[in-house]
C-alpha cells in the first residue's frame, strides 16, 4: 500500500467520521490543524484502526502528531 493511498484513506475517515471537508495534507497537525480535541482523535484513531484493520497501540500513539506520523504508523502496521 503506498502512502498516497492511505492518506487517501485516512481522508476518507476523516470526512466520514469527523465531518473534515479539505485536503489532508501530511505536514498537518492533528491536534492544531484538524482541530481534534481527546474524544475526536479517539474517534480518529478507531475508525482508522477499523479501515486499514490495524492495531495502533500506545507506543505508537505518542509519537504521532500530524498527518503525516499517522500514515507512517499505518505504513508500517500493514507491512507487518
Amino acid at each position: 500500500m503506498t502512502r498516497q493511498t492511505i492518506l487517501d484513506g485516512v481522508a476518507i475517515v476523516a470526512a466520514r467520521h469527523l465531518g473534515w471537508k479539505g485536503e489532508l495534507k501530511p505536514e498537518m497537525h492533528l491536534v492544531e490543524d484538524l482541530e481534534l480535541d481527546s474524544l475526536r482523535l479517539l474517534t480518529l484513531a478507531v475508525e482508522v484502526e477499523n479501515h486499514f484493520r490495524v492495531c495502533i497501540d500506545e507506543e505508537d500513539e505518542a509519537v504521532i502528531e500530524t498527518v503525516g506520523d499517522l500514515v507512517r504508523i499505518i505504513e508500517q502496521k500493514t507491512a507487518e
